[in-house]
């Protein structure tokens, strides 16, 4: 068996290599753990998470102004039967608490 000797040249290089690797290897993990960095990365997700939540909020908005619209117009025009529906509803509750409000009256007067 021929066993492979190698040069002190080569072996200079595969330890300047090794060095250059673990070296960029600590450099990155320094940088990956620093401070600044994880203060930025958390500041980053921070913003992201913010401006998701805008975007789904805004479109949860719009969806339901959208749906509100198409419950009183759609394409045949205005939807009479469900303004008239809340119209009532809305009347109905004007009266009720117009009722609550005289009836409080009265007793305010009574016990005096």
């Amino acid at each position: 068996m021929a066993s492979r000797q190698r040069t002190p040249e080569q072996i200079r290089a595969d330890i300047a290599a090794t060095r250059h690797t673990i070296s960029t290897g600590v450099e990155g993990l320094v940088s990956e753990v620093h401070p600044t960095t994880l203060k930025n990365r958390a500041v980053d997700d921070v913003k992201q998470t913010i401006k998701q939540t805008f975007d789904d909020t805004r479109k949860v908005i719009f969806d339901t102004v959208d749906e509100t619209r198409n419950w009183f117009v759609d394409s045949g025009g205005v939807r009479w039967n469900n303004v008239g529906t809340v119209a009532l509803v809305v009347g109905g509750a004007a009266a009720v608490f117009g009722a609550f409000a005289g009836a409080g009256a009265l007793i305010r007067r009574a016990t005096k």
